[in-house]
């Protein structure tokens, strides 16, 4: 709420200020800059306070709902539901708004775009928080994982362990057995077949020190809370210097699937 009521004071302040300086000093310019400026702060702050998840109303409606109902996770659901239904008016009204020749509205449908596309992620996230949450590492990753040396050539990977892998991301060990890297189907594929028998997989592969990795004990939201630009999954799953399990899109949205069913069950 900080953010509405900053814009607040501000606008207020700013359409204070300007009427003053107009009908004390009488300087055009000045004031109509300040007038300019409490409007668009007040019209950001009323825009921030509508009720989409995104946007601070969002979570006003999502702490009104969790303190009626007493269930957060419901009420985050909720809120980001809301997200879905604004950003379609916003799209539709701007593009009313073009179609009568105010090419404004072109901006009614760049916020909307914008809405809908952070909504649709909040959305996710209300999804996969309450099934996250208290699920550790080690009850969400695949076990045994298939795995390939990283000193063979791309061609023997292929032949030997890519064509059974149950898994798109192929692991990756050294010679002392520590996990070194992944290495994704898609871009085995990609090799032209006069460089397979030369090229090792370890210069194709995604280092370990650019991998996301995690103990069996970690809980599982809060790795994936960590996760940062370019470092996304899968996860390895390390315990000591050896290679535990691995975690794919696969395994979460498993996870995420078996707490709807157990909710639906309940019902």
């Amino acid at each position: 709420m900080s953010g509405p009521v900053a814009s607040l004071v501000v606008g207020a302040s700013a359409l204070g200020a300007g009427i003053g300086v107009d009908m004390l000093s009488g300087w055009d310019v000045p004031a109509a800059v300040l007038l300019w400026l409490g409007w668009v702060n007040l019209v950001l702050a009323v825009f921030n306070l509508l009720p989409p998840a995104p946007l601070d109303g969002g979570w006003v409606v999502q702490a009104l709902m969790w303190w009626r109902t007493g269930d957060q996770d419901g009420a985050e659901r909720a809120a980001a539901r809301s997200g879905q239904v604004l950003p379609i008016l916003l799209i539709g009204l701007g593009w009313i708004a073009v179609l009568r020749g105010v090419f404004s509205g072109l901006w009614l449908v760049v916020i909307g775009f914008f809405i809908m596309i952070v909504a649709g992620a909040e959305r996710q996230r209300a999804r996969l928080v309450p099934a996250l949450r208290g699920v550790r590492a080690a009850d969400a990753m695949s076990s045994p994982v298939e795995t390939c040396q990283d000193w063979l050539t791309v061609q023997r990977c292929v032949d030997g362990v890519a064509v059974r892998t149950r898994h798109s991301p192929l692991a990756l060990i050294d010679f002392d057995g520590r996990p070194s890297g992944l290495l994704h189907l898609s871009r085995l594929a990609r090799i032209p077949a006069q460089q397979r028998e030369t090229l090792r997989v370890r210069d194709v592969a995604i280092p370990s020190s650019q991998c996301t990795t995690c103990a069996p004990d970690d809980f599982l939201e809060e790795v994936l809370e960590e996760l940062s630009p370019g470092r996304g999954l899968p996860i390895l799953v390390t315990e000591g210097q050896r290679l535990a399990g691995i975690i794919t899109p696969h395994d979460i949205s498993r996870i995420v699937q078996r707490h709807t069913l157990r909710g639906r069950q309940s019902q």
